[in-house]
């Protein structure tokens, strides 16, 4: 008798990662490409221009790094502060913890007997009692925690990356304008293909969340290039 091999389901490891690294590419990016827009119509030097984009890609990527580490740093110590509450409680109040994640298992369709025997097995480990605690009735999980330091490298790199594909032309190309024009065709590309997988990330319809993407960097470079154009003349 042939043993049927065990089912095997392929999970995203890294979620976290994957979608901060989508967002910090689409923000370097749409960051980068506004600002050169804006600077471009009010600067005809080529080198400033090519020094403020290099300035405003490294600002936004050690601003977008600090910022994902605090957040995440965040997420851990609210983690922690939870984690102690509910430590405290089921010590002070075992009975109530105990009877709150009875009324969980009895609202997922257990029996009233079904939901105590498991619940009075579970609390014989006060880890995985509080665990239980913290995941049905805070919806929290340590696991889901990602590393403060590797996220705010990973969003500041994804960045630099983004903030780097619209800044290429002005710095490979001699003038202002083929610079300009030369954003103008690689950028809404790249907007559109991040808005794709952002999308195919969040479980959106894949070509809209391309096209909104690359709608709003559109519109955002446009308006500032006229401003920017407009300030000349002032």
């Amino acid at each position: 008798m042939k043993t049927q091999p065990a089912e095997r389901h392929k999970h995203i490891r890294a979620r976290g990662y994957i979608g901060s690294s989508a967002l910090g590419i689409s923000d370097g990016l749409l960051t980068n490409l506004v600002f050169l827009s804006g600077f471009a119509g009010a600067i005809s030097d080529i080198q400033l221009i090519r020094l403020a984009g290099i300035a405003s890609m490294l600002a936004g990527a050690v601003s977008m790094s600090f910022a994902g580490f605090l957040a995440q740093r965040s997420e851990y110590d609210l983690y922690h502060a939870d984690a102690k509450r509910e430590a405290g409680e089921i010590e002070q109040e075992p009975e109530e913890e105990k009877s709150e994640l009875k009324n969980f298992y009895t609202a997922k369709g257990l029996s009233q007997d079904e939901a105590e025997k498991i619940v009075e097995k579970i609390s014989t480990n006060k880890a995985k009692f509080l665990e239980d605690i913290l995941m049905h009735e805070l919806h929290v999980h340590e696991t889901k925690l990602e590393n403060p330091i590797k996220m705010g490298g990973v969003i500041g790199l994804s960045f630099l990356v983004g903030a780097l594909i619209p800044l290429t032309p002005f710095i490979l190309l001699p003038t202002k304008n083929s610079s300009i024009l030369a954003a103008a065709l690689i950028s809404p590309l790249f907007l559109f293909g991040v808005g794709v997988w952002r999308g195919r990330i969040v479980g959106r319809k894949f070509w809209r969340s391309g096209l909104e993407t690359l709608i709003i960097g559109v519109a955002a470079s446009a308006v500032l290039y006229l401003i920017g154009t407009a300030l000349v003349f002032v």
